[in-house]
């Protein structure tokens, strides 16, 4: 580990990045989350962030594209597999009980696989338990 990761120095520029992000936008909104940053090698405590609805919002947008963008070529099933399971973590984290499948293949580029791959995949997640169908066409309650 270089010395720059054991003082904190680049934990300390990300902290104070988001503490500018956060500020100079002067968001009359209450904070809906707060983001800690912390250093290796003992996970040293850098700084707190409250971050505000939109402010979410627009860095999950980020993180997101970012990763849509940085996405293998060739995705593997297992690595599509574990995506969707973190799209369904993030749904039900954000208190959504349903999910349809446009959701999930509107975040086709971020799963890295084909929107047909997709949808078979759904049926996996039925018999697996862990969507269940509805009464609506293309929607599923996360279980």
């Amino acid at each position: 580990m270089k010395a720059s990761e054991l003082d904190g120095s680049r934990a300390k520029v990300l902290a104070a990045a988001f503490r500018t992000w956060t500020t100079v936008l002067d968001d009359p909104e209450p904070a809906v989350a707060r983001l800690e940053i912390r250093y290796p090698p003992a996970w040293a405590f850098a700084t707190t962030v409250s971050i505000t609805a939109r402010q979410q919002k627009r860095l999950l947008g980020f993180l997101r594209d970012d990763l849509a963008e940085n996405r293998p070529g060739n995705s593997t099933p297992e690595r599509a597999a574990t995506v969707i399971d973190g799209l369904l973590a993030e749904l039900a984290a954000a208190g959504r009980t349903r999910v349809t499948t446009a959701d999930l293949a509107e975040a086709a580029p971020r799963i890295g696989r084909s929107r047909t791959w997709i949808a078979a995949h759904i049926t996996d997640l039925i018999d697996g338990g862990r969507l269940t169908e509805t009464r609506r066409p293309d929607t599923f309650r996360i279980a």
